[in-house]
């Protein structure tokens, strides 16, 4: 069976004065149906670069991006939904029709599109709020309006950009939480990108950690910490917590420390 994602020997460069500056360099990864992976490293690994590209915003100089065995390198697949570093809500739109705005891309009726979105703002705790804007919402509202709005068109992969990087921790806590009972289970794929080991070791089954200048694996970390919760505070207790954390912690120290 082939992985919901993989990518194969991916690189990546600029123009730049010197000639070209490779910004990825010979990257290969692959995430599996059902699979949170996440990719973290120092600012400067690249990863929002990877991230366009496996969307199909970018394409690669070499390599390709494969989703379910088809390739898609330089081409928006359908099966992607990407939730952004900030939730660039409309601001003159309500939180419905946010939400329902992809589907209204895809032509779908909005009689149909808001019964969606009916059923989204319940399960994710904003019934009553459909008729906001998103300037009268906090920010942990804004970001499941960004999350609903993705999770609307049903995307079979979901990517995530640092989303919760500007919350205060104990609503990022309740988020991160609020999304493994979501997703977990559902078949779907989540990758996400952080600089926030705790939360890649917490909600990750796979951790690829990169390096900067250029971007590269420099190891990939199966995650078990023994437990099937879904509540953070409980994975981050596991007595594996820790070891995962120091050896992604010297992995990056020691890759930044090599590149400044």
């Amino acid at each position: 069976m082939p992985y919901a994602l993989e990518a194969v020997s991916i690189t990546k460069s600029y123009p730049s004065d010197n000639g070209r500056n490779v910004v990825l360099r010979d990257m290969s990864f692959r995430a599996a149906k059902d699979e949170f992976v996440a990719f973290v490293g120092p600012s400067g690994c690249g990863k929002s670069t990877l991230f366009n590209i496996i969307t199909g915003l970018m394409a690669p100089d070499d390599g390709a991006i494969l989703v379910d065995g088809e390739e898609t390198t330089g081409r928006v697949s359908e099966k992607i939904g990407y939730v952004l570093q900030k939730d660039l809500l409309f601001p003159w739109r309500t939180v419905e029709d946010n939400i329902i705005l992809g589907l209204e891309i895809k032509g779908h009726s909005k009689r149909d599109a808001r019964a969606r979105a009916s059923e989204l703002l319940v399960e994710y705790k904003m019934a009553g709020y459909e008729k906001k804007l998103p300037g009268e919402l906090s920010g942990g509202m804004r970001q499941r309006v960004a999350l609903m709005r993705t999770m609307i068109t049903d995307p079979q992969i979901i990517l995530i950009d640092e989303s919760y990087k500007a919350l205060d921790y104990p609503l990022k806590i309740e988020l991160e939480g609020e999304l493994l009972d979501r997703v977990k289970g559902s078949g779907k794929t989540v990758i996400f990108i952080t600089h926030d080991i705790e939360e890649a070791v917490t909600m990750a089954d796979r951790v690829y950690v990169m390096k900067a200048r250029p971007g590269e694996i420099v190891e990939e970390i199966e995650i078990d910490l023994g437990t099937d919760s879904h509540s953070i505070p409980e994975r981050r207790m596991s007595p594996r917590f820790n070891e995962y954390y120091n050896r992604i912690w010297k992995r990056i120290g020691g890759a930044h420390a090599s590149a400044a």
